[in-house]
This record gives C-alpha cells, structure tokens and sequence, in this order.
C-alpha cells in the first residue's frame, strides 16, 4: 500500500515536471530572474496536486515534497535552456559590453560568458529551492484546510 501512495505523488511530480520545463523555458527567455518567480508557481501547483493525491494517506507536506524534488530537475533543466537561448540570441560581445559598463573594468566576450554560465547555475539552485520549499508548504497548506 505505500508504494501506491509514493507512486501517486511521484506522479503528480513528472506530470508538473514536464508542464513546469516547458513554462520555465519560456519564461526564461526573459531572464533567469523570472524563472526563479515562476519556480514558485508551479511549485505551489504541484504541492496542491500531490497532497491532494496523497489525501488521507500521507501528510501533505511530505507529498508536496515528494512532488516538488521530482518536478525540481525538470524545471531547472528547461529554465536553463531557456536562458541559454536568451543569452546566445543577445551575444557575447553585448554581454560584455553590459558587464564592462557596470563593473568598470573591461570583460571579455569569453568572460562574460563564463560569468553568465555561472549565473545560470546559481539560478538553477534558487529554481530548485523555490519550487520544493513553494511545493512543500503548498501541500501543507492544502491538508491544513
């Protein structure tokens, strides 16, 4: 009876996995910044969807967190890729050219590029945290009620 019940949640976290990679690229094409908002959305979503999956059967805290760490990986992977789509159509020399402006020194276009490789990652860490804590706390709330 419990792998039914982890099977459910887990679900419910591919399903917001797949919808959250495809609403994180788009949304990414305007900026990792947007992604990481968005992180909470669907967070909030797939928490619901997992508790409510779980009802009775599991708090729903832990469902949402089930359901947000699978749904996590997918999203942070599509947020990436959009940034990355973003970041290739302005170019490297413009990146640099923005970078240099604001930190006073000269960048490099292959400096700049660097840095906004290492931006991405760090805003895939805070999309992560985002959707499983936004996740979490939306099934709580939701067995709460």
């Amino acid at each position: 009876m419990e792998q039914r019940n982890e099977r459910d949640a887990v679900r419910v976290g591919m399903i917001w996995g797949g919808i959250g990679a495809v609403v994180g690229f788009l949304t990414s094409l305007l900026g990792s910044l947007v992604g990481i908002l968005v992180a909470g959305f669907v967070g909030i979503s797939c928490g619901r969807r997992a508790a409510e999956a779980d009802v009775g059967r599991r708090s729903g805290a832990l469902s949402g967190l089930v359901g947000g760490a699978v749904a996590a990986p997918a999203f942070v992977i599509g947020a990436s890729a959009g940034a990355l789509v973003a970041a290739r159509a302005i170019g490297s020399p413009r990146i640099a050219a923005t970078l240099s402006e604001v930190l006073g020194t000269q960048v490099s276009s292959q400096e700049a590029w660097q840095i906004f490789l290492l931006s991405i990652a760090v805003a895939a860490i805070f999309q992560a945290v985002v959707l499983i804590l936004a996740s979490t706390a939306a099934g709580a709330w939701v067995t709460r009620k």
